[in-house]
């Protein structure tokens, strides 16, 4: 059974059949002439991997992403940005940078950070004198920090899946996602001085800040007020979600005044298509892992991983290999709902902390972001330059190697996750 659920499916995989369908083909063949199930039982697996209350989150932060990156945040946030870092050694790069950390608060989306708000940045850069490696290396990388600033769309899949607490999850996120952006900057400065970049004119004043301040407090509030009203336990993640889409709402067309009827037939189209996407890729994840489960696909990778050492550490570092690797190759939905229910046992029985192995397993998903063959940020960044993966990967590297550091101080230094946790008792 094993055999031919992993066969199957690789098979179908590189002949380029879609993800949601190679694994949903696969289990269904499982089913029927291996397992001897029915169609009723298909139905019922994927309904149960779709059925939660806590992923319902996904349609709902989706759709405030899409309404405050078309009510007329981009810009604000951009001149907000530029007043703070914008006269430093690669101050674009930087600007870059920092507005995906604002902005991660708002669409929970690597994706849709790197076609929204981070693609606005790439023809200025390009101008200003940056070259189209670094432009796409930077815009590219810093849009990975959208799924581990919060709210983030892996963490509501993996809180979904593992019975966790998406606010602590949403918590653990933060700091994590401050110190990549830190390094990601640091490691811009390097290399927009190499380059030679010239600097951006004027210094560091009060007073543009005071005025992005006063121009994009709505953009700036969402993530606050998303993480306050749930950090008090006012109300659930899933119910923050419905909050972020009023403000969105609200923000963008009574605030700005430019949020139009046909961007909110767009959010709702667009909504509508990303979330379709991912909830058929998380039934037909569960179907295919309740059958590698059936056919003791989780007791013979707990064995292998146990047998070789119980150190929780190295079985840590183990499991964020694993989901490297695969992500490298794998849509990343697919497979936090496909490994997630497998690892995430063996990895509690041996006392690494939950919420801990979580927040690293999105930040590695983010690597896988952004890392060929199936990097998708990359790809689409790649895309809106022009250019070929390959010219912009040997830039891309030292970022890389940046976001390995903060990897291995969160796996030294637990704390750096843990402690915000701590709010939410």
């Amino acid at each position: 059974m094993v055999a031919w659920l992993l066969i199957s499916f690789f098979v179908l995989l590189f002949l380029g059949v879609p993800i949601a369908m190679s694994l949903g083909l696969a289990a269904i063949g499982g089913i029927f002439f291996l397992d001897g199930g029915n169609a009723v039982t298909v139905a019922q697996r994927m309904f149960e991997g779709m059925n939660s209350f806590t992923l319902l989150a996904i349609p709902l932060y989706t759709f405030a992403g899409f309404t405050m990156s078309k009510g007329g945040i981009s810009k604000r946030l951009m001149d907000f940005c530029y007043s703070i870092v914008g006269h430093i050694d690669g101050g674009l790069a930087h600007v870059n940078v920092l507005s995906s950390m604002i902005f991660a608060g708002i669409s929970g989306s690597a994706v849709a950070d790197t076609a929204g708000v981070s693609g606005m940045f790439m023809p200025e850069m390009v101008r200003k004198g940056y070259s189209k490696k670094l432009t796409v290396a930077v815009t590219a990388i810093s849009s990975t920090i959208g799924i581990i600033i919060p709210p983030s769309i892996p963490m509501v899949v993996i809180a979904g899946i593992c019975g966790i607490s998406t606010g602590k999850l949403f918590l653990g996120g933060i700091v994590p996602g401050i110190m990549l952006g830190l390094a990601q900057m640091f490691v811009s400065f390097i290399i927009a001085r190499k380059e030679g970049v010239p600097k951006e004119p004027g210094k560091f004043e009060i007073k543009p800040v005071l005025i992005g301040l006063k121009e994009s407090w709505p953009a700036l509030l969402m993530p606050i007020i998303i993480v306050g009203t749930i950090c008090t336990g006012i109300v659930s993640p899933t119910e923050a979600g419905v909050i972020a889409v009023v403000y969105g709402l609200f923000a963008g067309g009574i605030i700005y005044r430019e949020l139009k009827w046909e961007d909110i037939k767009f959010a709702f189209a667009e909504t509508v298509k990303t979330s379709g996407r991912i909830f058929i890729v998380i039934g037909t994840a569960k179907l295919y892992t309740v059958m590698l489960t059936t056919a003791g696909f989780d007791k013979w990778i707990a064995n292998k991983m146990l047998g070789f050492t119980t150190n929780p550490t190295i079985i840590l570092i183990i499991i964020l290999l694993i989901f490297f690797i695969v992500t490298m190759f794998m849509e990343s939905i697919a497979t936090l709902t496909l490994f997630m229910p497998i690892l995430y046992p063996i990895a509690t029985s041996i006392g690494i902390d939950p919420i801990v192995m979580s927040v690293l397993i999105t930040v590695v998903i983010g690597v896988g972001l952004v890392t060929p063959p199936v990097g998708m940020c990359i790809y689409v960044a790649c895309d809106l330059m022009d250019v070929k993966v390959g010219e912009v990967f040997p830039t891309l590297v030292p970022f890389l190697a940046a976001t390995l550091i903060c990897i291995a101080l969160m796996i030294a230094f637990p704390a750096l996750i843990t402690t915000p946790t701590l709010l939410m008792g």
